[in-house]
């Protein structure tokens, strides 16, 4: 009998092993494995899984079946070619697109020129989360790769308005922070931050005259300490 299921992951074997189970079928009975539509990786920030067809033949006895190749891209060539060369304004633009198109997000790209080789590029599409990450942090890798590529330039990279959210977030919590380290007069350790959030962060505590703060350990582990100050 040919069962057939569709599985979304990030690696064909990972998508025979959910299909296998989910059909109580072994893997010598696995006929065939479709890509419906590739995963995306780059460089460990953003992962999209893939889409994948398993037809299995639940009477088929044991015989080793060929596996079907994923189709991969190499971003560590691409970003090497680029740091290579010197760009133009629009260069830096396009690539930037090719960039996004090579990684295979689906992102509309719109920028602001601010100063001679200041940009802020704001990000929109059905893939932005995948680009903001959790808490920011695949956005923020990516706003320093680009600017690892293009030295000459500063460009500072949004999502959807995602930054200032955040920002307006970050703020919320120094406040809320300051009064709680007041209140109960005990050291608040923060999670780690990068050093633009944690200088929001910073901004806000130095409000406080009964407060001192300062940052402790390395990046990226990097944290805010609040401290009630002994009269």
């Amino acid at each position: 009998m040919i069962k057939n299921t569709q599985i979304k992951a990030m690696t064909e074997e990972e998508a025979k092993k959910r299909a296998l189970n989910i059909l109580e079928a072994k893997e010598y009975q696995v006929v065939d494995i479709k890509i419906l539509e590739n995963p995306k990786s780059f460089l460990g920030l953003f992962n999209k899984n893939g889409l994948f067809e398993i037809i299995i033949d639940t009477e088929k006895k044991e015989k080793e079946m060929p596996k079907t190749p994923i189709e991969t891209k190499k971003p560590k060539k691409i970003i090497e070619e680029l740091k290579e060369n010197s760009f133009s304004e629009e260069e830096v633009i396009s690539n930037i697109k090719t960039l996004l198109e090579n990684i295979g997000l689906n992102l509309r790209l719109e920028y602001k020129k601010i100063s001679e080789k200041h940009y802020h590029i704001q990000l929109f599409g059905e893939d932005n989360g995948i680009i903001i990450g959790k808490k920011g942090k695949t956005l923020n890798s990516f706003e320093y790769l680009v600017n690892s590529i293009y030295k000459d330039y500063k460009i500072e990279m949004d999502v959807e308005g995602f930054k200032e959210k955040r920002n307006k977030t970050l703020r919320e919590l120094g406040r809320k922070m300051a009064e709680k380290c007041i209140k109960n007069r005990k050291v608040i350790r923060l999670n780690p931050m990068p050093p633009k959030e944690r200088k929001i962060i910073h901004e806000i505590l130095n409000k406080y005259s009964e407060l001192e703060t300062y940052s402790e350990g390395r990046d990226p582990k990097r944290y805010i300490v609040i401290k009630y100050k002994k009269k």
